[in-house]
């Protein structure tokens, strides 16, 4: 009894909460703004040290990822909570053996929970990647999930002392994709010169929210093009250069396009 007492204690130990995040449409995280130490920093959570924290490698911030003397036993990077898990996004990360590493395989399940501590709600992604020297970049698509809201990592290895560094963790529109919505509407000009751009549809059914976001999260522009209407001209002239992240939603379907303003 004490021994499973003990084994909860860890098992919560290793995860600090993040509050007071608000969800985000999409991340593009480099972690050049995170202290070194534990990962549970700007909206993100994970398992603490000796298995995963935050490092610098040679002047990069990245996340050390360490199988320790218990390689089996799962360890977890989870995302900052989104708004949304429509289909319509991609993940990419980068990852390699860390300098010094022990021989052996990490293996890395991407999947999606419904909460960033209920472990039992995560559902895997694909297949496992494989770290190794000879492939550093990964990219797969984030299937739509009305349920779930964080993007997962989890991560075991097949012998101890196995040590990988991971980086530049994206989740953005997946421009490859597409979707009813997607091939209903244009938008254009993209990127914009002028912060004008018209949105042309087709064969609406039903009033269609248009909504820019942040890469961040934060609503800038919020507008509704009707049923009846062909096409809608937006004036972003209040937003700075930048990109930003495109939302429609008609009815039941979705879709984010990454949106450019000069």
């Amino acid at each position: 009894m004490k021994k499973t007492l003990l084994s909860v204690a860890f098992f919560f130990a290793t995860f600090i909460s993040n509050a007071q995040c608000n969800p985000v449409v999409s991340f593009s995280e480099s972690f050049e703004n995170f202290t070194n130490g534990p990962v549970s920093q700007n909206c993100w959570t994970g398992s603490t040290a000796p298995k995963l924290s935050v490092a610098t490698v040679s002047g990069n911030k990245m996340l050390q990822a360490y199988s320790y003397i218990n390689p089996t036993e799962p360890f977890y990077i989870v995302s900052p909570e989104l708004t949304s898990i429509d289909g319509n996004q991609a993940l990419s990360f980068t990852a390699q053996p860390a300098t010094g590493s022990a021989p052996g395989n990490m293996l890395i399940q991407i999947g999606t929970m419904t909460s960033a501590t209920d472990f039992g709600s995560f559902v895997e992604v694909g297949t496992p990647f494989t770290v190794s020297a000879s492939q550093t970049s990964f990219s797969l698509n984030i299937p739509a999930s009305n349920a779930h809201k964080f993007i997962a990592f989890r991560i075991v290895a097949d012998a101890q002392h196995v040590a990988s560094l991971i980086d530049n963790i994206n989740y953005q529109p997946n421009l490859s994709i597409d979707t009813p919505i997607a091939n209903t509407f244009k938008v254009y000009p993209n990127p914009s010169a002028d912060k004008k751009i018209t949105i042309a549809g087709s064969n609406l059914q039903n009033d269609t929210s248009v909504i820019v976001y942040t890469l961040t999260g934060a609503k800038v522009y919020e507008t509704v093009i009707e049923s009846n209407s062909t096409e809608k001209t937006l004036y972003l002239s209040d937003l700075s250069a930048g990109t930003y992240i495109l939302k429609l939603q008609s009815g039941d379907y979705s879709t984010t396009k990454k949106l450019i303003l000069k």
